[in-house]
């Protein structure tokens, strides 16, 4: 290669790795900011017309969390089936509809075989059977689903859309094998999920 072209390439050589220094030193920044600005909830429970009524031994107490984003059900039933009407509501106060999904986070274990512990939801009333036994007429409403507390979901089940100004029902089933040996506690945990579009959860 003769002179005047290796210094050619030797000049382009260095205006590209000039320009690929120069640019690798050029940084631009944008703003942007993030307000985050919390509100009250609008979907959120509330105690049912039968809450902290008499159970089969003291009561069906119902408690609500302090900004009705949380709710505690503690009952008391025996052999065969205990049925528990309208113990708390999940409540759309809003003035556009949410999609509600319900989600078995801690199933209820320790029960004897055969046992069923059903979170059974009305809307707006029909009566339905479950395990050959049939459940009282609802406060309010028509069947929507049962959730089986005993096993644990993979993912979210979709109970419906909750409109403006409306509320579900949340009654609970327990059914125990007579014969069996009753257990001394079990705790079980839903989670509520609510959004105003109609998107699965993640």
């Amino acid at each position: 290669m003769d002179r005047k072209k290796l210094v050619i390439v030797s000049l382009t050589v260095a205006i590209a790795v000039m320009t690929s220094v120069v640019f690798a030193a050029t940084f631009t920044y944008y703003p942007l900011g993030v307000t985050v600005t919390p509100s009250s909830p609008v979907v959120k429970f509330a105690a049912g017309s039968n809450a902290n009524s008499n159970d089969v031994s003291g009561s069906a107490s119902v408690s609500i969390g302090e900004n009705q984003t949380s709710a505690t059900i503690t009952i008391h039933p025996t052999y065969r089936v205990t049925y528990y009407k309208n113990l708390t509501i999940i409540n759309n106060t809003d003035t556009k509809s949410w999609t509600v999904w319900l989600k078995v986070t801690q199933p209820i274990t320790g029960f004897p075989s055969g046992s069923k512990v059903y979170l059974v939801i009305y809307d707006a009333g029909a009566s339905r059977s479950l395990t050959g036994y049939p459940i009282p007429t609802p406060e309010s409403g028509t069947y929507v689903m049962e959730i089986d507390l005993t096993s644990s979901s993979s993912a979210p089940v979709k109970v419906g859309t909750l409109s403006a100004a409306s509320y579900y029902e949340v009654d609970l089933y327990v059914y125990i094998p007579e014969g069996s040996m009753l257990p001394s506690s079990a705790t079980g945990g839903v989670m509520l999920i609510a959004t105003p579009g109609n998107e699965t959860p993640p």
